[in-house]
């Protein structure tokens, strides 16, 4: 009962803390207000003693060495809170988000699936600076992003604003949707012809996914991204990026395609067991780039609990 009530709590003052510094940042008229934001946030994860004793032991558990890495961890997941209020004050296309990620020629991967005509689903795990990705390549190529509906109407109402903050074009399942009308909006935006970004790494219950292994943990993925695929023909192209110390650069992976005949829970198992292979590759080659290592669901997994 204690922990109940401390949760909530906790979750109060999270969500009171995170609309306070969207509204700051939204009245702030200077770059120069969320840049001293950023500064004291760095301050603050300097001395805080129990969420660095968290990470540390999260990262030692997934078999990844914390030292540095943690502090690594913290300058990308402060830069893209720094990044969304930048957006928030001066909106995206003037809020300096845009310099900060550069494409590299895979590009040209993305742009052969686009004009297939068929959609494009593009996938990648929670990478600091997902929410930035679909306003980035907005500029190049239509991206809708699809929110899935929080139980939380705090937590919701705080993703939607950040998504039309991106200027983004949002797409989500109405309240209460079973698994075929959640699919079924997807379906509709790759119908269009537009491309579809999609962070699939979220653990389902056994019930609800494939088994699938990150850091020698066990846990369950989502299938609906290729049952999307095979449904409509779009491609997934995965896509990863990383932080070179200058600006984060985006690399796109070759099309997956699978057939649309027989079989479709096992090819879309297939493949999201083969996504998630690549997944775990790319986190331990880039641990601080995940923005979940202090996910509580993630924390259960990794520690077995």
């Amino acid at each position: 009962m204690a922990n109940d009530i401390l949760r909530q709590v906790r979750k109060t003052l999270t969500f009171g803390l995170l609309r306070l510094g969207m509204e700051a940042s939204q009245k702030a008229k200077n770059p120069a207000v969320v840049e001293a934001l950023r500064r004291a946030l760095k301050e603050i994860t300097r001395i805080a003693v129990p969420l660095r004793k968290r990470l540390a032991r999260n990262m030692e558990l997934a078999g990844v060495s914390a030292g540095k890495l943690a502090d690594a961890y913290f300058e990308r997941a402060i830069d893209q809170m720094a990044m969304l209020a930048h957006v928030f004050r001066a909106g995206f296309r003037r809020s300096g988000c845009l310099e900060k990620f550069k494409f590299d020629d895979s590009f040209s991967v993305l742009e052969r699936a686009f004009a297939s005509g068929r959609g494009v689903i593009s996938i990648s795990p929670h990478i600091c600076g997902y929410p930035l990705y679909p306003p980035v390549v907005s500029t190049r190529i239509p991206c809708s992003i699809y929110l899935r509906r929080n139980k939380d109407p705090r937590k919701m109402r705080i993703t939607e604003a950040i998504g039309i903050a991106g200027e983004g074009h949002l797409v989500y399942p109405p309240a209460g949707a079973t698994r075929a009308q959640r699919l079924q909006v997807a379906v509709d935006v790759l119908r269009e012809g537009r491309m579809l970004f999609i962070t699939p790494d979220t653990p389902r219950k056994p019930n609800e996914g494939v088994e699938v292994h990150l850091f020698g943990r066990t846990t369950y993925f989502p299938t609906g991204v290729f049952v999307m695929s095979m449904r409509t023909g779009a491609p997934v192209v995965p896509v990863w990026w990383h932080w070179d110390g200058n600006a984060y650069r985006i690399l796109y992976s070759e099309p997956i395609e699978l057939p649309r005949r027989g079989g479709v829970k096992q090819r879309a198992e297939a493949a999201t067991c083969r996504w998630a292979e690549d997944v775990d590759r790319f986190l331990r080659q880039h641990p601080e780039m995940w923005w979940n290592w202090l996910d509580k669901r993630w924390t259960r997994i990794i520690r077995g609990t």
